[in-house]
């Protein structure tokens, strides 16, 4: 077997076990723009280098050594603007994601990532292909200044089935939180080695001991060295997690894989030269050309539903569409497969008799959304979908078919005050979700039957 051969099994088995953690660089983040597809960082650095007639190398600087120029030939005393002008061209290009970041987020195996660069790029991909546009994927946001508040929220561990996207050096802003060059890079590692800030033990545990794949990382070597010393439990030299690392066959030999050739295990850092976007098109490719059965999910593991049957159905007014959303997003973070059917703010009788015929026959779990809205109606079309459950609900003796699930926010616990809700409706257990953000008690009950339903998926 050739040696790339070995770098490709080594690195399927770590994505098979959904233990495998992509780390996403500026040569990965090509954006189309215009019709053609480029990278983000060199769009910003073309921008940069002509906003501010910058002396910059040949060819077409990308955003770090366009800011290098901008010190060298203006010092400091307009520096900090350059925050609010990069992140103004982010926000001006709009850019959408190219095929390599799609590639790369159609590999359902793969549940966190690390991103370099300051854009919400990966996050875009990863909902337009796993959500269908929602935004349900997790970003977490890294700052040696993190407020108070957005440290509370990063606390909150994710659940097995999230997809979550770390930007290790922040996020686009008008003001600093995010690095832009060296510098700034050295000052957020020095923050985390200093215990400054710090990431939430739930996503520091994996980053110091699962493996790691970088793949169109621009990383200097002094970086390098540091940013992986950091993610061990121990030297390097005696480190048994491994890495594996991309760089195009056109880059020359790099101080950084002397490195790893001199004091690493050949098993431990492995290396591959193939231009990213190739590389992850071939990953795609080859993840999916695997078995079916030798990518399946552990029974207690939420993951993707087996089929693409709808599985849980809210049922909501128009008047509650806002909640009826977010409690589409938390359900399809926590791995459902939801049918939030907005076609009901319009007439019509064909996608009608769908619902209906979906509810009395396949749908796993009925989630009605009961508000102070549905009690003001004395008549409309989700009332009979409300029926349709209950009827249904009776020939369902031994598993939880119904969740009903309160979205006002003054709700206090009795659910008597909803006169309009059927009697069957009133002998359940009602979750709460303010506005449409479920509370704990209810998080715990949706993800039980999730669970549930992907054993009973397993089993069939």
């Amino acid at each position: 077997m050739c040696v790339n051969e070995d770098f490709w099994d080594d690195l399927l088995a770590h994505v098979r076990q959904q233990v495998l953690i992509p780390v996403v660089g500026p040569d990965l983040t090509t954006v189309e723009v215009g019709g053609a597809e480029q990278t983000l960082t060199t769009l910003i650095g073309r921008r940069l280098a002509e906003r501010y007639r910058l002396t910059s190398p040949p060819g077409t600087p990308t955003m770090g050594e366009a800011v290098a120029a901008f010190l060298r030939e203006r010092g400091r005393d307009e520096f900090e603007r350059l925050y609010r002008v990069i992140n103004g061209i982010i926000g001006e290009f709009d850019p959408a994601p190219g095929d390599p970041l799609r590639d790369l987020a159609a590999i359902a195996d793969l549940r966190l990532f690390v991103t370099t660069t300051p854009d919400r790029v990966l996050a875009q991909a990863l909902d337009e292909v796993r959500f269908r546009g929602r935004p349900a994927t997790r970003e977490i946001r890294f700052s040696p200044s993190q407020s108070t508040s957005e440290q509370a929220r990063n606390a909150q561990p994710a659940a097995p089935a999230d997809t979550v996207v770390l930007s290790l050096f922040g996020q686009a802003a008008s003001t600093p939180q995010y690095a832009i060059h060296e510098e700034d890079q050295l000052e957020w590692l020095h923050a985390l080695l200093s215990d400054t800030a710090s990431l939430p033990d739930w996503l520091a545990y994996p980053l110091k001991h699962q493996p790691m794949l970088f793949v169109g990382c621009e990383v200097p070597d002094w970086l390098g060295r540091i940013l992986l010393r950091m993610e061990s439990t121990t030297r390097l030299s005696l480190e048994s997690k491994q890495f594996f690392f991309v760089r195009p066959s056109t880059a020359g030999e790099a101080p950084l894989s002397n490195f790893f050739a001199t004091y690493c295990r050949k098993t431990q850092v492995q290396q591959l030269q193939m231009e990213p976007a190739a590389f992850v098109a071939e990953l795609r490719k080859r993840w999916e050309g695997q078995s079916a059965s030798t990518r399946r999910l552990p029974v207690d593991v939420i993951g993707p539903p087996a089929s693409n049957a709808p599985t849980i159905f809210i049922s909501y007014m128009r008047e509650d569409a806002d909640a009826a959303r977010r409690l589409s997003d938390a359900i399809s973070r926590l791995g459902g497969d939801v049918w939030l059917d907005e076609r009901r703010l319009r007439a019509g009788d064909v996608w009608e008799q769908d619902i209906l015929t979906a509810i009395r026959k396949s749908v796993r779990l009925f989630v009605p959304v009961v508000s102070a809205n549905t009690e003001r109606e004395e008549e409309g079309y989700v009332f009979r979908e409300w029926d349709e459950a209950a009827d249904r609900s009776r020939s369902i003796p031994r598993r939880r078919f119904i969740v009903p699930v309160i979205v006002d926010r003054d709700y206090a616990g009795d659910p008597s005050r909803y006169r309009q809700i059927p009697d069957v409706f009133r002998r359940l257990q009602f979750g709460r979700a303010p506005a449409g953000d479920p509370d704990a008690q209810l998080l715990t009950t949706l993800t039980s039957e999730i669970r549930a339903m992907r054993r009973a998926e397993v089993v069939a």
